[in-house]
């Protein structure tokens, strides 16, 4: 499993769990788009600190 995959199915269940545990949306349809928009967080987040942390040395 590379890394990338990890942290999309991490993404993707962690979302699933927040828009299934929010009490906030109602309705089916506000629950996905809540959840899609908490996926779309984490991934760009993800992609967001590996770039800034590529340049350093290890």
């Amino acid at each position: 499993m590379t890394h990338f995959l990890a942290m999309v199915t991490f993404g993707l269940l962690v979302s699933v769990a927040f828009a299934v545990l929010s009490s906030e949306h109602d309705t089916p349809k506000a629950r996905f788009r809540y959840g899609m928009k908490v996926f779309g967080y984490f991934v760009g987040l993800g992609f967001l600190v590996a770039w800034f942390l590529y340049p350093l040395p290890l």
